[in-house]
C-alpha cells in the first residue's frame, strides 16, 4: 500500500482508504448487519486499508459506531477521519457534535474533522474557531472541509491559514471538474484532495471505447478495470481516494489497486478517452426526476424550493446567496436524456437536486446551468 501526507502535517495516510456511507444505514439507523459491516471494515484493515472516512450523518451516527468497535484494539494502527453536519456549524453545536462523535466511535480523539458541507448560513469563521479550537482541546488532530466550492476554500484559506489540510470532493474518470481549478488550487496550497465515489458508484465504463481501453490496460498490467480507474485517481500528485465496497473481494482488490504505477503513456490515453466536459442547459428544459440517485425526496417545484418544507440544510435560498456572493460556477448537476414524452423537457434531473434549485434561485431562471450528461 502506498502513502501519501495529509495537507502540510507530515502524517502518512494511505492513498487508498475506506468510505463508510451507508455502513449501519443511510440516514437511518440499520442494525441488521452490524457484525457483517463490523468484519468488512476490518478486513478493509487487514488488507492495508487503514483510512477509515466516516461521518456522523451516515446511518445517524450508527456507522461512526460500526467503526468504532472495528479498530477496538488497533486504534494506533488506523487513521480516523469523520464529519460534521452543516445543520451543526454553529460554535457551540461543532464542539458538541465533535464530542458525540468521539463517545460513538469509543476514541480519544479524531484524527481528521471535517466539515461535511458548507452552510451559509452560520458564518465560515464562527465554524473554523470551533475547528481550531477542537484541535487546541486535542480532541482533533487535523482539520478539512468537504463539497466547499473554490471560493468558500479559499475563504477558509485566507481566515485561518495553515487549518485547512484537506478537501473531500467527488472526483473520477466521470466527474474531472474539480481539474479546472480546485485541484490546481489545492496542489499549490499543499492540501490532500480526499476522493469520495472514485468509482462513479460502479459506473466506471460510459461507452464501448471505454470499456476497451480500460480492459485493455488492465490486461497489461494484470489488474481489473476498477483497479486501473482507481489508480488513476490517485495517480495525481494530492490526491487520495475513499471507495465504498461491501463485497470482500471488492474491498481486496480496491486494496491492491495502490500496489502499482500507471506509465504516463496509459494516464494519457485515459485523460484523452475519459474527457467529459459540462455543457450547459437552460434550466427549464430539465425536469426534477423523483427517482433520481438515493431516491430521496425532493422539490419539483421552485415555490416548494423556495419554502424549504421538507428542512433542508443549508436551504436552497442559501446557497443561491453563496453562489451569488461568489460569483462562480456550481458543481455540475447530473441528467439523464428525458423520458418525458410531452415534449416539455429534454433532461431529466438525477443528482444535484438542491444544487439546482440554488441555481435557479440565484439567476432567476434565467442562466444556463452547468450539467454531465449521463447514458444510464
Amino acid at each position: 500500500m502506498k502513502f501519501k501526507n495529509l495537507g502540510k502535517t507530515g502524517q502518512a495516510i494511505t492513498s487508498i482508504g475506506q468510505g463508510t456511507m451507508g455502513v449501519g444505514g443511510y440516514l437511518t439507523t440499520d442494525t441488521s448487519n452490524d457484525s457483517a459491516a463490523i468484519e468488512k471494515i476490518r478486513l478493509g484493515i487487514d488488507s492495508g486499508l487503514t483510512f477509515i472516512d466516516t461521518a456522523e450523518v451516515y446511518g445517524a451516527g450508527h456507522s461512526e459506531e460500526l467503526t468504532g468497535m472495528a479498530v477496538t484494539g488497533i486504534r494506533d494502527q488506523v487513521f480516523i477521519a469523520s464529519k460534521v453536519s452543516p445543520e451543526n456549524l454553529g460554535y457551540d453545536d461543532v464542539i458538541n457534535a465533535c464530542e458525540n462523535s468521539i463517545l460513538r466511535l469509543k476514541v480519544e480523539h479524531i484524527d481528521l474533522y471535517q466539515i461535511h458541507w458548507p452552510n451559509p448560513g452560520v458564518p465560515l469563521a464562527e465554524t473554523l474557531g470551533a475547528m481550531d479550537e477542537l484541535r487546541t482541546q486535542g480532541k482533533i488532530r487535523f482539520c478539512g472541509v468537504s463539497n466547499f466550492s473554490l471560493g468558500q476554500l479559499k475563504e477558509a484559506c485566507q481566515l485561518f491559514p495553515d487549518l485547512i489540510n484537506a478537501q473531500q470532493v467527488e472526483y473520477n474518470l466521470f466527474d474531472r471538474s474539480i481539474e479546472d481549478n480546485l485541484l490546481p488550487f489545492c496542489t499549490k496550497q499543499g492540501i490532500t484532495v480526499i476522493a469520495y465515489s472514485p468509482l462513479n458508484q460502479g459506473q466506471i465504463n460510459l461507452n464501448e471505447e471505454q470499456d476497451v481501453l480500460l480492459s485493455t490496460i488492465a490486461g497489461k498490467y494484470d489488474r481489473t478495470p476498477s483497479q486501473i480507474a482507481l489508480n488513476w485517481v490517485i495517480s495525481r500528485k494530492n490526491v487520495v481516494a475513499i471507495p465504498k465496497a461491501v463485497n470482500p473481494e471488492h474491498i481486496k482488490m480496491n486494496a491492491k489497486a495502490a500496489d502499482f504505477e500507471l506509465e504516463l503513456e496509459d494516464i494519457a490515453a485515459i485523460d484523452k478517452e475519459f474527457c467529459f466536459k459540462p455543457i450547459k442547459v437552460p434550466v427549464d428544459r430539465i425536469r426534477v426526476a423523483v427517482d433520481g440517485q438515493g431516491s430521496r425526496s425532493v422539490y419539483q417545484t421552485l415555490d416548494d424550493a423556495l419554502e424549504n418544507k421538507l428542512g433542508f440544510c443549508p436551504r436552497p435560498v442559501e446557497l443561491a446567496s453563496d453562489i451569488k456572493r461568489l460569483d462562480e460556477a456550481i458543481k455540475p448537476v447530473r441528467v439523464r436524456k428525458t423520458t418525458d414524452c410531452s415534449g416539455r423537457y429534454d433532461y431529466d434531473l438525477v443528482e444535484g437536486r438542491i444544487r439546482y434549485w440554488a441555481w435557479v434561485i440565484a439567476h432567476d431562471g434565467e442562466l444556463p446551468i452547468p450539467v454531465l450528461l449521463r447514458n444510464r
